[in-house]
């Protein structure tokens, strides 16, 4: 388990899936991600049971379940995926699934969490991400996490009616590691 100030990251887990299910089928949540599709419980438990046995290096993927640190309730999930182990970079990944925790700090301390395990833990060097330009509330967490602007992907993205451009953003290794120097958590247990 990582730990960061508000929350604590963990392996996802099959009893999971009723909570996972309870929020992640809202519009509100999954014009974010890459399907804006509602997924059925089969759907879902199959993609939980890929989830709950992958290897970052075999798989090219790595997802832990958000919990806040203090109540133990599930946030949503994050990922580091297209792991490269050759170029040693990865995409990242975030979903908040209730929208009753979005804007309380979950995202921001989650990001920090996982860039510390991808550089510190998996030995990356850089990590990137795709974001929708008007997800703004997302760029500002990404910002203060560590991630930069890097660019935009022109109409990448095909959402409720019309193209959006995809705002690019990275952080490396040696960036991360001037706020979290070898040795250093982002928050204790």
């Amino acid at each position: 388990m990582y730990h960061g100030e508000l929350v604590k990251l963990r392996a996802l887990e099959m009893e999971d899936l009723d909570i996972i299910l309870k929020h992640f089928n809202n519009l509100e949540l999954r014009q974010y991600l890459a399907t804006a599709w509602p997924m059925s419980r089969n759907a879902e438990r199959q993609w939980l049971e890929r989830a709950t046995t992958m290897n970052p290096w075999k798989d090219g993927e790595f997802i832990l379940a958000i919990e806040d640190k203090k109540t133990n309730e599930f946030l949503g999930s994050v990922s580091l995926f297209d792991i490269s182990k050759q170029h040693q970079r990865a995409e990242f990944g975030i979903a908040i699934h209730n929208p009753d925790n979005l804007g309380k700090g979950y995202g921001t301390d989650t990001t920090k969490v996982m860039l510390w395990v991808a550089f510190h833990v998996l030995g990356l060097n850089t990590v990137f991400l795709l974001t929708l330009d008007s997800n703004k509330r997302a760029q500002r967490a990404y910002e203060k996490a560590g991630f930069k602007y890097a660019g935009i992907f022109r109409q990448g993205s095909y959402m409720l009616g019309k193209f959006h451009d995809f705002v690019i953003m990275d952080v490396t290794k040696d960036d991360f590691m001037e706020q979290f120097p070898p040795g250093s958590e982002v928050g204790q247990p």
